[in-house]
């Protein structure tokens, strides 16, 4: 899922509009730290360890997100002799994560991993790396301050497994001059009102929907009914055996994104390849009014529509359209965290921790914010005068961190933890493809999703011998 930004983001971008900066582009279970019997976070190993410990922290950061984790980092190492970090560049999340399930036969491990948010039970299931749990309940790390749901996606069955770094979820961007035009006066809210106003938009010749085939919409629709995606609690209380998308919610979802393809009100694109911008892209050529997308875009949809080039187009940004305002839930979190290496010696675990300390610092995670794009995941950081002179001269910025601080904190907005995430994800791509090119119904799509997710599932789990 398009939860956080690749580098091909400002490649694609790059090609299409020209050159620009990049910035940034995610819980349910207690938060509470929970011990672990197995690798420590011990202080006192880093304390008695002679000279400097150096680690490495694999990254996947492009442009100006590793300007700015570099600079971060530059101050962390010159802060004190102990802990110097090396950065350790990876093209994408998915190659960082190859290389560390090949590294377990190899020995070649980072000490600090970035890896994406739909890899944690995957993660988890390598065995590569020690909860962060231990380190919370070593050194009484408060957790208080952080957004609880931007914090327990990476909560599993009662224990924190990471941090987070990056944390983005899916908004609404809207050309204004076109609503205007075709007389809507707001933004839809609920996805009933989105198929509304793209056949408005539609009819007014304004252009429609750019609809990019990303499943984390369907993933955060789900979670705005506050609908489990699969079961155990989206994965939370147990291992995720089976999905549970295929009910009265998930047809519903696939009816009306059917209805606005079929209808002509909106046209899709593909999540990867060539055309997986086409929907940004279009709203700036006038083919299309509205999209939805990650919220770490902004800062690029904001350069490139928005700085001069197309003067048509007055970039406005909404909340996600949730299934509906009768129902209480909450959109998903998206975004990458830190895991720290269980074969790492103990002076590097409990010097990776320091240095993932520092980087979730109320005035770290302000400064990664502003600098970036991504949501500051801390209120302490969100009220920092940074951050609200950000929000003061621009609120657009504020959108997706209010996302993250309304609606409900439970497993249905924590966003789902499965091992085969990538086939879950591939499942239901093929069965919103179905319907928009074969013209396969709502119903009979959703079905054959879920059966294929299912069957994804059931091989993983009878692979690692587990659920």
């Amino acid at each position: 899922m398009s939860r956080s930004i690749l580098k091909s983001v400002s490649v694609a971008l790059s090609l299409g509009l020209g050159a620009v900066g990049l910035s940034a582009c995610s819980s349910s279970s207690s938060t509470s730290p929970v011990t672990t019997k197995s690798a420590s976070c011990d202080k006192a190993a880093l304390q008695s360890a002679s000279g400097t410990v150096e680690i490495n922290f694999w990254e996947s950061m492009p442009r100006a997100n590793g300007e700015a984790l570099k600079a971060l980092t530059d101050k962390f190492n010159a802060s004190q002799s102990k802990v110097h970090v090396n950065l350790v560049e990876q093209a994408t999340y998915q190659e960082t994560f190859n290389k560390v399930t090949s590294g377990l036969a190899t020995g070649e491990l980072p000490d600090i991993a970035q890896l994406t948010d739909t890899d944690t039970q995957a993660a988890i299931d390598t065995k590569a790396f020690m909860p962060v749990a231990s380190c919370i309940s070593s050194q009484n790390y408060a957790t208080s301050d952080y957004l609880p749901r931007a914090l327990s996606y990476w909560n599993v069955n009662g224990t924190q497994w990471a941090m987070p770094l990056g944390v983005s979820n899916p908004v609404l961007y809207y050309n204004k001059k076109a609503f205007a035009a075709a007389g809507i006066a707001n933004p839809p809210s609920t996805l009933d009102e989105l198929v509304g106003a793209a056949k408005t938009l539609t009819a007014k010749q304004q252009g429609g929907l750019g609809m990019v085939l990303d499943p984390w919409h369907f993933e955060t629709w789900m979670a705005t009914a506050n609908a489990p995606y699969a079961n155990n609690s989206n994965g939370r209380s147990g291992r995720a055996t089976a999905v549970s998308f295929d009910t009265s919610v998930g047809q519903k979802v696939f009816s009306q994104l059917s209805d606005l393809v079929s209808s002509g009100a909106a046209t899709t694109n593909s999540l990867d390849g060539a055309s997986r911008y086409n929907n940004l892209l279009g709203v700036g050529s006038g083919k299309f009014s509205m999209t939805i997308d990650t919220s770490a875009a902004l800062g690029t949809v904001e350069q490139v529509l928005s700085g001069g080039g197309y003067p048509n187009v007055d970039v406005g940004v909404a909340p996600f359209p949730v299934y509906s305002k009768s129902v209480k839930g909450g959109v998903e979190p998206g975004g990458q965290g830190m895991w720290i290496s269980s074969k790492s010696s103990a002076a590097k675990r409990a010097a990776a921790w320091e240095y993932i300390s520092f980087l979730n610092s109320t005035a770290s995670v302000a400064t990664w914010s502003v600098s970036t794009g991504y949501i500051p995941y801390r209120t302490s950081s969100a009220n920092s005068a940074e951050v609200q002179a950000l929000w003061s001269k621009d609120p657009k910025w504020k959108v997706a961190y209010n996302q993250l601080t309304q609606g409900v904190q439970d497993p249905a907005t924590a966003g789902a933890v499965v091992g085969p995430f990538n086939a879950v994800h591939q499942a239901v791509t093929d069965g919103e493809s179905s319907m928009f090119v074969d013209h396969v119904s709502p119903k009979s799509a959703l079905s054959t999703a879920a059966s294929k997710a299912n069957a994804a599932i059931s091989d993983y789990n009878q692979r690692l011998g587990v659920g």
